[in-house]
């Protein structure tokens, strides 16, 4: 899997066409994911102002854990903020010689709850809500073929109470689920696009994915 993702990053740069055009933050999504885990995912993003925008996302799919079988339902809502290339940099010189940056290239993370459950074959329930942390680069044409190059780490919350003081503490506990992806995108309208994506799950494995985006 991860020959499959290097490869990836050597061959698709060079196919991948720019535009001065800033990605969208606004679509509706529909995938099916196949694997060591199976399922659909409905995912769903909304711009906000000042580089900040909403993404959420729906899941239920069918898990292989340490050679059991589950389902895994889970739902997440995280605030996101993501910044171009072209607005870090602003404008360069060099040499009396200015140079402006297309908006090729964004930078993204995204912080927030992810509530899950795992039912086992006897229908035995296991709960919890994460910290869910993701992030990564797009990369490429927003009109044509682009490129997401993203991390997804989750982390359980802890909740303590002190015994003598009575005070509730947080804190956060070990991961429970670490992803490393890739996907591409490919922009057949300026409102419709379909989407592959390959990533590596701590939890389940490999899982591959197919599915189509509605933009706002």
């Amino acid at each position: 899997m991860r020959k499959t993702l290097v490869l990836c990053l050597l061959i698709v740069p060079f196919c991948l066409l720019s535009e001065d055009e800033e990605f969208s933050y606004s679509y509706l999504g529909l995938s099916y994911n196949d694997g060591d885990s199976k399922g659909a995912t409905l995912e769903g993003s909304l711009w906000l102002p000042a580089g900040f925008y909403l993404s959420g996302s729906a899941e239920r799919s069918d898990y292989q854990i340490k050679g059991s079988e589950y389902e895994k339902n889970s739902e997440s809502l995280r605030l996101g903020i993501h910044y171009s290339i072209a607005d870090i940099f602003k404008k360069a010189s060099y040499k009396k010689l200015d140079f402006e940056f297309a908006k090729f290239l964004d930078f993204y993370v995204e912080l927030g709850p992810k509530k899950w459950e795992l039912i086992d074959q006897a229908g035995d329930i296991k709960s919890s809500t994460d910290i869910n942390l993701v992030g990564g680069l797009r990369f490429g044409d927003s009109e044509g073929w682009e490129a997401n190059i993203f991390f997804d780490r989750s982390k359980q919350a802890e909740i303590e109470i002190d015994p003598n003081t009575l005070e509730t503490k947080y804190g956060l506990g070990e991961d429970t689920e670490s992803i490393f992806g890739f996907k591409t995108v490919r922009n057949y309208s300026e409102n419709i696009a379909f989407v592959i994506e390959a990533a590596d799950k701590s939890s389940s494995g490999n899982s591959y994915t197919i599915g189509f985006r509605y933009k706002l």
